[in-house]
């Protein structure tokens, strides 16, 4: 048999997205020394599962480049983090909120916005826990609700919970059709327009491609799930 280095089930798979969501959602968040550490362990472990074969390893290995290059002096990435995604005087170049680019907040959109997303919240049984936990919209906490529901498909797969993975796979193609996928390629559009570091520039064509991928990974998954109850 010849070793591809792919992931040799739909379980194993399950973790691996889980990984990607994981680790994306943590280059989000301020950058740490520790974090960023934790971040290139965490491509190097995935890399061992598979990733040079997938279609979107082109930019994410641009962006694990940048990743290991920042880890050896990340001093630089925290004065960006702030002005690429936090709000100051002249706002945020790339706000990395759901809300920004979903909703008109005079027309009080913003408020429909985060009811929309804790109501999904409620309905996956998935609470955020992570140092922006108590913003419902922002990126990171959407990528973690996805790592969360790849993690929560794989135990159904162990347990063969058939009930359960149809029910976890359909709230992972509604995550992305209605929220993550839909104002993803507007926040990235606005990080690639910018001027940054290596680690922000290549980020952003990172999970753009990523979860475009994935987004057909969940469509053939939910198929695949649907056909023996047909």
């Amino acid at each position: 048999m010849i070793d591809t280095g792919l992931p040799e089930s739909l379980e194993e798979l399950a973790r691996l997205r889980q990984g990607m969501y994981r680790v994306f959602a943590a280059a989000f968040l301020e950058p740490e020394p520790d974090r960023i550490r934790d971040i290139v362990a965490g491509t190097e472990m995935l890399e061992a599962m598979g990733l040079p074969y997938l279609a979107f390893y082109r930019e994410w290995s641009r962006w694990r480049d940048a990743a290991v290059a920042a880890a050896g002096d990340p001093r630089g990435l925290r004065v960006e983090y702030v002005r690429m995604f936090a709000t100051g005087i002249g706002g945020a170049i790339s706000p990395p909120t759901e809300s920004f680019y979903g909703a008109d907040p005079i027309r009080g959109e913003v408020g429909e916005v985060l009811a929309e997303l804790r109501a999904a919240y409620d309905r996956y049984r998935l609470a955020p826990t992570d140092a922006v936990a108590d913003t419902l919209d922002h990126v990171s906490i959407e990528l973690e609700v996805m790592a969360a529901l790849c993690a929560r498909e794989a135990d159904s797969r162990s347990a063969a919970n058939d009930r359960r993975l149809e029910l976890t796979i359909g709230h992972q193609r509604e995550f992305l059709d209605r929220h993550l996928g839909v104002w993803l390629p507007h926040f990235v559009a606005r990080m690639s327009a910018a001027e940054t570091v290596a680690f922000y520039a290549e980020l952003g064509p990172a999970v753009a491609s990523f979860v475009r991928h994935d987004a057909g990974v969940v469509r053939f998954l939910e198929r695949s799930v649907m056909e023996p109850s047909r």
